[in-house]
């Protein structure tokens, strides 16, 4: 089945109950009422009983398409091996104390990022150039990125640290939400702007997910990009990818839970 959710506030969070008899994996997703390759939210859990799905869409559209149904019976309109209850939406509270938001070059590159993945899906890749609006940040959109021989590489991104240019391959990119979007323009963004150690890889993570998630991101989407890029890293070991993929998870628990400790019960 498929409800449309007006927008009611700029950052918004929209709650849905949704119950079963039995164990079943609910695919929930989430994507922009008209604009194409434009997903907000993108899951599948398996639910047994009650369980609450919690959207997190800061910068919320005009309007966005719920898609809700059961993995093994696809998408019905009418499927009664799961229950919706009642619907509601309120707003996305932001942790604004974090020095991390508080930051100004952070504050302009996110006003850049939060607008580049956005369109990210209808924007010309064929080695198209995008700046920020104070000139300070520059990504060049490509179809896939090379390395100096022409072989194709496959990364969604990376920086250059010496022309501080962040290049984003569309192939790759295109597939994430809005949300793993974000995370992965701030991983890039962190090497040079947030980093002490510009070349780890698991301090541009961090850093990455602190900003994440203090915007109102969603947590289930970190996870999910992170989990996307890591397996799609041959140039790492397996036991590298593992470890660093367990400290990241680590870590983006932590901070959700000081996160939903400062907030209100009520907005988490």
């Amino acid at each position: 089945m498929t409800i449309k959710v007006i927008k009611r506030y700029d950052n918004q969070v929209i709650h849905i109950p949704i119950r079963t008899q039995m164990p079943e994996r609910i695919v929930v997703k989430a994507r922009h009422f008209k604009r194409p390759y434009t997903y907000y939210f993108d899951t599948a859990p398996i639910i047994n009983g009650v369980e609450e799905i919690v959207i997190k869409i800061p910068d919320m559209p005009e309007a966005v398409v719920i898609e809700l149904y059961n993995e093994k019976n696809g998408n019905m309109s009418f499927d009664n091996s799961f229950q919706i209850k009642t619907i509601y939406n309120y707003p996305v509270k932001q942790v604004l104390f974090l020095e991390q938001i508080k930051d100004k070059t952070v504050s302009s590159f996110m006003v850049f990022s939060n607008e580049f993945s956005e369109k990210a899906g209808i924007l010309s890749a064929q080695n198209s150039v995008y700046k920020s609006p104070d000139g300070k940040f520059t990504i060049h959109y490509k179809d896939v990125i090379r390395d100096d021989d022409g072989k194709e590489l496959r990364t969604p991104a990376r920086i250059n640290t010496n022309t501080k240019i962040i290049e984003i391959a569309k192939k790759y990119y295109i597939s994430y939400t809005v949300a793993g979007r974000k995370a992965i323009n701030l991983h890039e963004f962190s090497h040079l702007w947030r980093n002490k150690n510009s070349h780890s890889e698991i301090e541009a993570d961090k850093n990455a997910i602190m900003v994440y998630l203090g915007f109102g991101n969603p947590v289930i989407e970190a996870y999910n990009v992170f989990l996307k890029v890591f397996i799609n890293s041959p140039h790492e070991g397996k036991d590298t990818q593992v470890n660093r993929y367990n400290e990241l998870k680590n870590f983006i628990n932590e901070t959700a839970r000081r996160i939903n400790v400062a907030l209100p019960q009520s907005t988490n």
